[in-house]
């Protein structure tokens, strides 16, 4: 597992790439020497990867769980479903999303951790998809965007009801939330303004009921910034994938 670095910030931003795990062992000794065996040990060949088609024009796609869902970014943005971030610190809960996507990393010369906009999958116990789709955009808003400052200023949008195809031939209800954020102060990289939004659904899963949430923060005042209505583009592209739309590509070998 490997750690990128995280915020000087009130709220600590963090990333961490699965890229697999070893042990080291050491032993300390004066009057003894120590000669290792030779290693017999051979690294697992990476597990393949799991490609499925954009459903918007000139974007690209971003797989999850074996290709079961996805959504799409644009061709500016750098999926990364591997890598597990969010952010912690100061007390408050830790806020995690997977198969993730980036753009903009190192926009600001001052912190390389900093990026104009990310988007992130997670699931939560809220059953409610309208109540965990504001509780967690407010909270990403809060998040992403307080930084060695005063929280921001939020306009938290009305709740949109739509449909999330989930491949299997049916489309189940979901609600769209997006939220304006205005900042006052803080560190330099912070956006003055940003969107975040969020689309949640109910779990398809009987067993384990709850939401299922595609979340996207977005700064609004870069050059080439993702604009709302591309934000609003990522979040009505998430999708479930069936398997006839799905494709194993063997991973390159590791070096």
């Amino acid at each position: 597992m490997s750690q990128r670095g995280s915020r000087g910030a009130m709220y600590g931003f963090f990333a961490v790439i699965m890229v697999g795990a070893g042990v080291y062992l050491s032993q300390q000794g004066e009057e003894t020497e120590y000669t290792p065996p030779p290693s017999t040990w051979t690294p697992a060949p990476p597990p393949p990867k799991v490609v499925v088609p954009p459903v918007v024009d000139g974007w690209q796609s971003v797989a999850g769980r074996d290709g079961t869902y996805a959504y799409d970014v644009p061709a500016r943005w750098t999926p990364e479903p591997g890598t597990v971030h969010g952010w912690e610190g100061e007390g408050q809960p830790k806020v995690v999303m997977s198969t993730s996507a980036f753009y903009g990393d190192g926009f600001c010369p001052s912190d390389d951790s900093a990026r104009l906009a990310g988007a992130g999958v997670k699931t939560d116990a809220q059953t409610d998809p309208a109540v965990a789709a504001e509780q967690f955009a407010t909270q990403v808003a809060n998040r992403a965007y307080t930084w060695d400052g005063p929280p921001p200023q939020l306009s938290v949008g009305a709740p949109e009801t739509t449909e999330i195809s989930f491949g299997d031939g049916k489309n189940r209800p979901a609600t769209l939330r997006m939220v304006e954020v205005t900042t006052t102060g803080g560190h330099p990289c912070l956006s003055k303004k940003a969107v975040v939004g969020v689309i949640a659904t109910g779990s398809a899963d009987e067993a384990k009921p709850g939401t299922v949430l595609l979340t996207v923060y977005a700064d609004q005042t870069a050059p080439d910034f993702t604009t709302k209505d591309e934000v609003e583009r990522i979040l009505r592209s998430y999708r479930g994938v069936p398997a006839s739309q799905r494709t194993t590509v063997p991973a390159s070998p590791t070096p």
